[in-house]
């Protein structure tokens, strides 16, 4: 819904490109609080000025009330207990002010004054009559209605402006500058004639709002500050924008959107769930100021009608210090319970919520019914997300830029873009192959007797079909060793492979799956398999060749009760080695590592709930054909995980974030653990630095899955 408000705007001029003197700008104070005045470096007025007090502009002047005072081009007066410059425009140098007689002037840090003023040595102080200009330390400064400069900076009493260094404030909330902006010409008071709000613009994301300012051009506007206060002791949410920034004309795009009047659209991210907002609004404005809007925003996570999801959350653990910026990310799927033989998502939950726990963002998204399916950041820093035989590109603010529909494939589980720095690809900072863009996606073949076996490749612009992958010309759809999750009858519904993951390997452009039926596999491009991981029970020729062999750190091969996955190597509940069990959420880390969780789903083909999960590190040598364990993160039983899950490097810290995805049986839980690598390349993991548990709705006709994939995301 849009809200219409009127508000006195309160704008301020740019301050200096180069120093923080301000002096200049004194005889164009004006007397209201909604016009913060300030020039630097030779701000003048025009040639068309107001001598007498009453207030005017010509060309570039300034407009003040009365005791105010308007600058010319070449000087400035002022009406009674005002100043005045005689000719010598009023001009500041770096860190001071100058004026020609009858004025004023300041070498860098001190201040001096031609006849009727007063002067001051740099550090000095002289003190003048009323409505006269006394200097403090470094400074000029005057009582109410007059002018005060503090170190670099200018401050007016009642009615007046204050400056920090650079910067230009108005009252409490103050404007900072380093180093200053254009002034272009004197700043004049401008009233924003209101603004509208719309809460969930795009009805996907009840978290955002848009802000419409009255009155502001697009091309005119040089900067854009959010600011969304902290509540229960949180920080504030600080977000700074150009106009010209990838993140303001990519993901923050609402030229779509249209309010009752014109205006300027100021996105607003970070909102509190199910609360009143306070939100400050800062737009620089060329040649004319500074916008400073301060309003409310409620919000309403759920809809009246719909049936209870929002989790509780509760953080254990946050040592900002350590952390990855940014929010958790986590997905909340609403499934039948039982499943049917292929699963139908009733609806997904996406929700971002910050180190104490609010839930400061959310995607709900109206898609057919479908597998359960991740979202993925876009390479343009946009979300991937989709359902069923639909493909969706959506911003942050939740507005859908593109959307893709398949004919012959149904989609489930992943989705990649080659590229996206979110993807775990080997190569830190994205890719520039020639597939780079290109969409990677899980599918089946509508046509076939199986399911879930096959990838497919669209050209990301128009969701042309580029290339697709058989896989059951890849594993062995005849094994038959795992012990299902769900208990289905593979040889009826045709879920051989279960394939739920990618990763895409940059260095040789081929392509990790994992499928949790039969393990992890590397092919070409080609569709050539280049090495299996995975246990080696019940594998023939041709793949049984490609099975990687499990080593120590001294590259000894484990017995064959190791090979085969019947049993662990060292000790059963920390294992040297094992092999995944039932796995989720491949990517490769920087060095070529392969990261995985490790459900642990009938490991060692034993029952399928009956032991613990874990986020496992792999090194393989492809040489050589062995893949040696380097590092591990067990969990407890009753923080594993059967389903889903999901774990992945974070990149700006090189942390690990790990997500079991549960349902709603148990209490879900997210980590963040720091690592460390030792000499001979294992890696520790080391400190949990944030942890969190969340406790799902519980409805037992119904299975609330938490979790397919997460993140870590900055907004």
């Amino acid at each position: 819904m849009t809200k219409t408000r009127s508000a006195t705007g309160c704008l301020a001029a740019d301050t200096s490109r180069h120093g923080v003197a301000v002096l200049a700008r004194l005889v164009a104070v004006c007397s209201t609080v909604t016009v913060l005045v300030a020039g630097a470096n030779g701000c003048s007025g025009s040639s068309s000025n107001n001598s007498d007090g009453t207030g005017g502009r010509g060309s570039g002047g300034g407009l003040v009330g009365s005791g105010g005072a308007s600058a010319g081009t070449s000087g400035a007066s002022a009406g009674s207990g005002g100043a005045s410059a005689g000719s010598g425009a009023v001009a500041a140098g770096t860190g001071g002010v100058s004026a020609g007689s009858g004025g004023a002037s300041a070498s860098t840090g001190g201040a001096s004054a031609s006849t009727g003023g007063a002067s001051a040595s740099t550090g000095g102080a002289v003190a003048a009559g009323a409505g006269g200009v006394s200097a403090s330390t470094g400074g000029v400064s005057a009582s109410t209605g007059g002018v005060s400069v503090g170190t670099g900076g200018v401050s007016v009493g009642t009615g007046g402006v204050s400056v920090g260094t650079g910067g230009v404030s108005a009252g409490t909330a103050g404007v900072a500058g380093s180093g200053g902006g254009s002034a272009g010409d004197a700043s004049v008071p401008v009233e924003l004639s209101g603004y509208d709000v719309e809460v969930d613009p795009y009805g996907t994301s009840p978290l955002v709002a848009v802000v419409n300012l009255h009155g502001i051009e697009a091309n005119e506007v040089q900067s854009v500050q959010v600011v969304v206060t902290g509540q229960d002791g949180g920080q504030d949410f600080v977000r700074t924008y150009s106009p010209t920034d990838t993140d303001w004309v990519v993901n923050m795009d609402t030229s779509d959107l249209t309010f009752p009047e014109a205006g300027y659209h100021v996105p607003v991210l970070g909102l509190y769930a199910d609360r009143e907002n306070v939100v400050r609004i800062l737009v620089d404005v060329l040649d004319r100021g500074r916008v400073d809007l301060t309003l409310k925003i409620n919000t309403s996570l759920s809809k009246p009608d719909e049936d209870a999801w929002v989790p509780s959350i509760q953080v254990q653990t946050a040592v900002a210090d350590l952390m990855e910026p940014g929010w958790t990310v986590a997905e909340i799927s609403i499934e039948p319970n039982p499943n049917p033989p292929i699963v139908f998502v009733d609806w997904t939950r996406t929700i971002a919520f910050d180190e104490r726990g609010a839930i400061r963002w959310a995607l709900r998204m109206d898609l057919p019914k479908g597998e359960t399916f991740t979202l993925r950041r876009s390479a343009t820093g946009n979300f991937l997300t989709g359902s069923f035989d639909t493909i969706v590109e959506v911003t942050k603010l939740g507005r859908i830029i593109r959307t893709f529909q398949l004919s012959d494939y149904t989609l489930n589980h992943e989705i990649v873009q080659i590229g996206s720095e979110d993807d775990g690809q080997g190569v830190p900072g994205g890719t520039g192959g020639e597939h780079s863009g290109n969409i990677l996606v899980l599918a089946s073949n509508n046509g076939a007797s199986t399911i879930q076996d096959h990838i497919l490749e669209l050209d990301s612009d128009s969701g042309e079909l580029l290339d697709a992958w058989d896989l059951t010309q890849v594993f062995d759809p005849t094994r038959r060793t795992y012990i299902d999750a769900e208990k289905w009858d593979i040889s009826q519904n045709g879920d051989w492979l279960h394939d739920n993951g990618l990763a895409y390997c940059q260095a040789d452009e081929s392509i990790i799956v994992s499928g949790r039926h039969q393990g992890v596999a590397k092919i070409r491009r080609d569709g050539t398999l280049v090495w299996l991981l995975a246990p080696h029970k019940g594998w023939n020729e041709p793949q049984s060749a490609k099975l990687l062999t499990a080593v120590s750190a001294t590259s000894e091969p484990y017995a064959d009760s190791v090979q085969l996955g019947d049993q662990a190597a060292g000790t059963a509940s920390t294992p040297e080695f094992d092999w995944p069990f039932g796995q989720h959420s491949p990517s490769l880390l920087p060095n070529g590592d392969l990261l995985l969780f490790d459900n642990g789903a009938s490991r060692h083909f034993s029952g399928f709930c009956g032991s613990f999960s874990r986020a496992v590190i792999y090194r393989v040598d492809e040489a050589a054909m062995t893949v040696r364990q380097i590092g591990q993160f067990v969990f407890s039983k009753s923080e594993s995980s059967c389903y889903c899950s999901n774990t992945h490097q974070l990149p700006v810290t090189g942390n690990i974030l790990i997500q079991p995805g549960l349902t709603s049986s148990t209490t879900a839980v997210a980590k963040e653990v720091t690592t460390q690598v030792a000499d001979d390349g294992t890696i520790s993991f080391d400190q949990v630095v944030f942890e969190a548990t969340l406790s799902l709705v519980v409805d037992k006709s119904r299975w609330y899955v938490y979790s397919y994939r997460g993140h870590r995301w900055t907004f």
